[in-house]
């Protein structure tokens, strides 16, 4: 990635934000849609499977459906259905509502949807490059950024899969040239972007490693950036703990108790910090990618207000990296 501009950020118009389950994802994926609505841009962010927590995150009372929705925010949401977008595929290429009509009663057709292995990974990947190329009355594009929040990492890899094993399953003809075009706009490095989400821990780390690996050895797709999230930044001092732990002569054994738990909970950060920062090394060794660290957020509740917050969080940090790498050298990283 050249430079490190919020205008380089969204450079590419297409971003699938892949990660293990659990590590945050979808708040990264919520944040970099919240930063590009700020930018003035038409954002459309994509849940690749129905059922994910987008929607509270953008302070929607409903969760994404297959017709897109704008947020209070501004960003619209959608849920990606497989069988939903072939039969909205089939509309497209088969006018004929009479036609149609047939073919989606038929117990044949049913069949064919339930047992085709991969066709509805193909055509939710074909879903995401429709939105990609839809364009308005007036020959504009419908969006600006469209934000993908892939499924956990196995089953991300088997989309991003899918296009190049229809092109070459498939002989000439319709469903090879479909997959090609969706191949060319996930390969296409001035359109795409596959964003890493990962923890500063040790199962996370190595998945994020092997899935790096996979992505530009394997599949040879473009590359954006790597969000390190949650991580503890261990800011007790070891004198402060230990004095903690004694506790002071004028304590009562009730503020003592108090004294030591806090004198505990405190080593604990301390020691995760030290656990994450080993972490964050593996991460800048294995994977070369512009890397942002994101703080652990405690709250009772993570709903739109802290996703706005990771937002800002996440914003101002790209924002720092793009200072900061203008007055390296080449060559070196942060």
């Amino acid at each position: 990635m050249r430079g490190a501009s919020m205008t380089s950020l969204f450079s590419r118009r297409v971003h699938f934000v892949v990660g293990k389950g659990g590590v945050g994802k979808t708040t990264v994926a919520v944040a970099l849609a919240l930063i590009a609505a700020r930018e003035g841009k038409r954002v459309l962010l994509i849940e690749m499977e129905p059922g994910g927590g987008a929607g509270g995150l953008l302070g929607m009372p409903e969760p994404a459906g297959y017709e897109a929705r704008r947020s209070p925010a501004g960003v619209w949401l959608l849920a990606i259905d497989g069988r939903a977008s072939l039969e909205e595929y089939l509309r497209l290429v088969v006018p004929v509502r009479r036609v149609l009509t047939a073919v989606f009663r038929s117990k044949i057709y049913q069949y064919f949807v339930a047992a085709a292995p991969g066709l509805k990974e193909l055509m939710v990947v074909g879903k995401v490059w429709y939105e990609a190329e839809r364009s308005e009355a007036d020959g504009s594009r419908r969006w600006d950024v469209i934000v993908v929040d892939a499924p956990a990492t196995g089953h991300s890899l088997q989309y991003l899969r899918m296009p190049r094993a229809a092109r070459d399953a498939f002989g000439p003809g319709l469903v090879r040239q479909e997959a090609q075009r969706m191949e060319v706009l996930l390969e296409d490095p001035e359109k795409t972007a596959i964003d890493l989400v990962t923890m500063a821990e040790e199962v996370p780390v190595t998945e994020t490693i092997e899935t790096y690996s996979a992505l530009t050895s394997e599949l040879r797709l473009p590359m954006g950036m790597l969000v390190v999230n949650r991580v503890h930044r261990g800011t007790a001092p070891d004198e402060l703990v230990r004095e903690l732990k004694i506790g002071g002569k004028r304590l009562s054994p009730e503020e003592a108790r108090v004294s030591e738990e806090i004198a505990a909970r405190a080593a604990e950060e301390n020691a995760r910090a030290v656990m994450n920062r080993s972490q964050i090394e593996r991460l800048h060794e294995a994977v070369p990618l512009p890397t942002l660290v994101l703080p652990a957020v405690f709250a009772e509740e993570f709903g739109a207000r802290e996703a706005l917050r990771v937002s800002e969080v996440l914003e101002a940090g790209w924002r720092v990296r793009g200072r900061t790498s203008s007055r390296q050298p080449r060559g070196k990283r942060l």
